[in-house]
């Protein structure tokens, strides 16, 4: 499958269809909902700094740090198979370049397809911690998303594909320290991807048959040769929703454990958790604690329901910075994680056991009283500041109106949120 048969699946996007339009609108306010909380954090404002020190204040450099730290909010979508964070990439890619609404959803949604093909192709899941699927499909879904935005020709849609792709890989090593290489790598991922969709619409060419199956295959050992089928224009649909700031191998499990709070378990009582994940998912969220270590305080499962139990605003705390309360760590000792393979089904679901005064409680996540794509992000966005939450709300209303103001008011909203550091969210 060379890039000009890829392109010619994308095309096929429809940007006037209501469904696709709702989609894009709803995970544009999402991006920007993480973007505004990630700038109020310290690790984000030192990313953004960066860009708008080294790139000239531009609209590209911009857009790079939007992605550093949209990511790096950990709050961002997800397709959880294939490990797709395409958003990050796609949203401020297509922010600075598209000039009206319907080039704007074409773009984000082409930007989501190429996204989530790379990443399953790569190999997904399997394909850890070797290559990181979302880092490999990076620079294509800025790529993409850019020169659909920009109305380049079928010819040079492709050519953005093969080379941003040129030269790339998911690997990444384990970056540790603050600001991390984790998220500086996604911004300079989705700058690669601009440049290349740039350097198409000057004629610069390169091999449409780059993304052979040898070439995929030496990405990564999980790697499969890219089909037609991977390709799906209505990707986006597939993207989850994170309702915390957490690793997504965890999020059923804390919200198996808010139920039951909801239900009457008193933290206070409780003896144990047991929590009972798919083998795939279990390390991840198992690792030892270390409470100075973001990302560290962000996956372990044990410090998660700590919080869910005695801090719960703080589920929505992007930076980590304050230490936590001593019963939260607590707390944490008292949770054990175990791989369960009975355990099926997408989006890695969780069993969750406690055990308070003599009696056990035990809840199943996900179920069908799951909450709302809507529902999530209003929780995100009312953690934010009242002024920030009133720009995303207002926002929100524009979207549905399906204009060319409305792109323009997303894209002054993330130059906005990169040009300075934000007040820090409730929970921070």
């Amino acid at each position: 499958m060379n890039a000009g048969d890829l392109v010619s699946i994308l095309k096929t996007i429809d940007g006037g269809d209501q469904k696709l339009r709702d989609l894009v609108n709803l995970h544009t306010v999402d991006a920007l909902a993480c973007l505004a909380a990630g700038a109020g954090a310290i690790e984000g404002s030192s990313l953004l700094a960066f860009y708008r020190e080294t790139g000239a204040g531009n609209a590209i450099s911009s857009a790079a740090g939007a992605s550093a730290v949209i990511r790096f909010t950990e709050w961002d979508a997800i397709h959880v198979p294939s490990c797709a964070t395409s958003g990050a990439m796609a949203l401020p890619a297509a922010l600075i370049f598209a000039q009206d609404y319907e080039a704007y959803v074409r773009a984000v949604a082409a930007g989501h397809a190429i996204g989530l093909a790379l990443s399953e192709a790569v190999g997904g899941v399997s394909a850890l911690p070797e290559t990181w699927p979302g880092l490999f499909a990076a620079p294509a879904v800025a790529a993409v998303s850019a020169a659909i935005a920009l109305g380049l020709s079928d010819e040079q849609i492709a050519q953005a594909l093969v080379l941003s792709m040129a030269g790339s890989s998911g690997r990444h090593g384990r970056p540790s320290g603050m600001p991390s290489a984790r998220w500086l790598v996604i911004g300079e991922a989705t700058l690669k991807g601009i440049r290349a969709a740039l350097a198409a619409k000057a004629g610069i060419m390169g091999d449409l048959e780059l993304l052979s199956p040898g070439w995929m295959k030496g990405q990564a050992a999980a790697a499969v040769a890219l089909e037609p089928n991977h390709v799906d224009p209505l990707a986006i649909e597939q993207m989850g929703m994170k309702p915390f700031v957490s690793a997504r191998q965890g999020v059923n499990a804390i919200q198996a454990f808010r139920h039951l709070l909801e239900k009457g378990v008193d933290p206070n009582a409780v003896d144990s958790v047991e929590v009972f994940l798919p083998p795939v998912a279990a390390p991840v969220v198992s690792r030892r604690l270390v409470a100075e270590d973001r990302l560290s305080t962000i996956a372990h499962l044990g410090l998660q329901l700590g919080i869910a139990a005695f801090e719960p605003a703080r589920l929505m705390d992007v930076g980590r910075a304050r230490p936590f309360n001593a019963e939260v760590l607590a707390f944490a000792q008292r949770v054990t994680v175990t791989a369960d393979d009975t355990l099926v089904g997408e989006g890695w679901p969780a069993r969750v056991v406690v055990s308070a005064k003599g009696q056990t409680h035990e809840a199943v996540w996900p179920q069908t009283s799951g909450e709302g794509a809507q529902v999530m992000l209003d929780r995100k966005i009312g953690s934010l500041p009242a002024t920030t939450a009133q720009r995303l709300q207002r926002l929100q209303a524009t979207l549905a109106e399906a204009g060319t103001a409305a792109v323009q008011e997303a894209s002054s909203l993330l130059l906005t949120f990169t040009d300075a550091s934000l007040p820090r969210s409730e929970a921070a």
